[in-house]
């Protein structure tokens, strides 16, 4: 018996074997199936070895021989397509190239099975057959040599600029894995009877290497880059939010249908995306992972919808950072019934405020009409004294027009307040909006109220006018309801750094300590039945987060509140926006004791 055959035919079942427990982890994978592809062609490269060896026909081992081509023939390119795979370089730019050369591969397998310029015959020998080469060999040995010798650099590349630990640790043993039977292969099947030393066969055998290599490191790491879809597939496809899986990079490695849909494109196209592109107000950064940040995505058609999205890190057995788990939910709906909940409670405000501003309206038109019914009787006058009556009824047309002007004032500022408006950013002068304000709540303060203004000059920020009235409003309003009949209301600005601030502060009673923490809660109020939803703050804590802003109170029982309204000079993202928990702490500190914010 010829024991020889034991060799290649342990390697024919076990690279069987290996396959389908490859494909078998996770059959959606290119990845997985480059990999299987490797171990196939082992597998139908050690089987015709089989028979060869154990054949006494030199005709019918030649012809094995070249048959067993569909299974190292395009070894190369394999080998350089998984290492493409493996590194996240297989994109759609260079699948062209992988295209090409398979191609090539291809028609080396015509040439070996139609001609004898690959193989010109075979060689008897003390375990079996060995074989000779035609001219056509050194041509392919080359293009197998160049395309593998492409894939390492990459890999190596690769691992030297990963920021994943646990990816370098895993990678580097798919690598070797994948190394060691291909140079095996090379040498003992190839260069050395190419240079006429025949030697045992050893190729097909370390073949086996490479998919034991890759068994060995999901049971090791509790994951394998060759699968990197390893999850529930079928309840993921049902979920409207998206879901995807990135390296530490942002780069997106699997997605579900949920992101496809909602990003536009089919999910073979969003492999290899940088989700920073798409999504350029989050931060993929695994030290700091982002719940329910809302943004805007960009989809494939130009436009950009509402989304929250929440980021966390997913890690190996050994605990490294292996990539970051995306989910992306779908804010339209929810961003609809928002604006539908702002233009209400703004209307709610103007509604609160109407009574107040008829009595406004109704002082300057009782004047004008006043000054009318003197003219008319001036002109019954004039043909006696026209002199002494042209100056004054030159002063009852001036009183009148700024009448006029006031009631126009009180109109314009009513209408830009309680018109929905589009929500989208432009250049906003905070002093002037602030007047204008106040203008709309005079009425709240005929009560006996006064108003401090400490403006400081400020550039213009970037914001929605109408969203930022209403937000100054419903604290102003707030300010006048907690003063009553006497106090005094400041509204004061000034700009620190990159960020302007705007504060209305009251002299009232103050909010009780156990109700500070819920002041910004939806429907919660203090006010008796009748007098408020509880809409205000919460509607206002949402529009300054909305602007990248923070919201700050600062009250003591019978001191008085304030309220401050922290905006930045230009857009930026939420989470460059938000200060973190130790810069948070030292600003909470130094609004004295009964300070809060919203969200800290």
């Amino acid at each position: 018996m010829n024991l020889y055959l034991l060799l290649p035919m342990t390697a024919c079942v076990a690279s069987a074997m290996l396959t389908i427990a490859v494909l078998g982890r996770d059959g959606t994978q290119r990845a997985n199936w480059v990999a299987a592809a490797l171990t196939l062609g082992a597998t139908i490269w050690s089987f015709c070895e089989v028979i060869w060896n154990a054949s006494s026909d030199p005709e019918r081992v030649l012809t094995l021989v070249r048959l067993s081509a569909s299974g190292w023939v395009a070894m190369g390119p394999l080998g350089l397509h998984l290492f493409l795979e493996l590194t996240g370089r297989s994109t759609p730019t260079n699948r062209p190239l992988m295209v090409g050369l398979y191609a090539t591969s291809a028609t080396f397998l015509a040439i070996t099975l139609g001609t004898d310029w690959m193989h010109t015959g075979v060689i008897p020998t003390s375990w079996g057959w060995g074989y000779e080469f035609g001219p056509a060999y050194p041509f392919f040995w080359a293009f197998t040599t160049v395309c593998l010798s492409v894939g390492l650099g990459i890999a190596v590349v690769h691992l030297r600029n990963t920021v994943s630990a646990a990816e370098r640790s895993q990678a580097g043993w798919i690598i070797v894995g994948v190394t060691v039977p291909l140079v095996m292969a090379s040498l003992t099947d190839g260069i050395l009877p190419m240079l006429g030393i025949q030697v045992p066969r050893l190729g097909t055998a370390s073949f086996t290497f490479l998919g034991a290599t890759v068994l060995w490191s999901f049971y090791r790491y509790g994951y394998t880059l060759l699968a990197p879809g390893l999850f529930a597939r079928e309840i993921l496809a049902t979920l409207p939010d998206g879901v995807a899986l990135l390296r530490l990079d942002g780069r997106l490695r699997t997605a579900n249908p949920g992101l496809a849909r909602l990003v536009g494109r089919s999910t073979r196209d969003l492999e290899g995306t940088d989700m920073r592109i798409l999504l350029p107000d989050v931060r993929f950064d695994p030290d700091e992972p982002v719940d329910g940040l809302e943004c805007l995505l960009r989809r494939a058609t130009d436009d950009e919808i509402a989304v929250a999205v929440s980021t966390s890190v997913l890690r190996d057995k050994q605990r490294q950072p292996l990539g970051l788990v995306l989910v992306v939910r779908d804010l339209r709906e929810v961003a609809a019934l928002r604006n539908r909940l702002v233009t209400s409670g703004r209307l709610a405000a103007v509604g609160e405020l109407a009574a107040g501003v008829a009595h406004e309206i109704n002082n300057p038109i009782a004047f004008v009409r006043a000054n009318l019914g003197a003219l008319e009787e001036n002109l019954e006058k004039f043909r006696d004294d026209p002199a002494g009556l042209v100056g004054e009824s030159r002063e009852l047309i001036e009183e009148s027009i700024e009448g006029v002007e006031r009631v126009t004032a009180i109109v314009r500022g009513v209408r830009d307040f309680a018109h929905q408006g589009s929500g989208s950013r432009e250049s906003v002068a905070l002093n002037d909006l602030l007047d204008s304000v106040l203008r709309v709540a005079a009425p709240k303060l005929r009560n006996g109220g006064r108003v401090e203004r400490r403006y400081r000059p400020l550039p213009p920020i970037e914001g929605s006018p109408q969203e930022l009235q209403q937000v100054f409003l419903n604290l102003v309003v707030n300010a006048c309801q907690a003063i009553g009949h006497q106090g005094r209301i400041l509204v004061e600005t000034e700009q620190q750094g990159p960020w302007v601030i705007a504060s209305v502060e009251d002299d009232g009673p103050g909010i009780p300590p156990e109700m500070v923490d819920r002041i910004f809660d939806p429907f919660f109020t203090t006010k008796p039945l009748g007098e408020g939803c509880g809409l205000g703050l919460g509607i206002s804590y949402q529009l300054v987060r909305k602007h990248d802003g923070d919201l700050v109170v600062r009250t003591n029982l019978g001191e008085g509140t304030r309220f401050s309204v922290r905006l930045p000079l230009r857009a930026q993202s939420r989470s460059e926006s938000m200060p973190s928990s130790s810069t948070s702490a030292s600003q909470g500190s130094s609004l004295t004791p009964g300070a809060t914010r919203k969200g800290s």
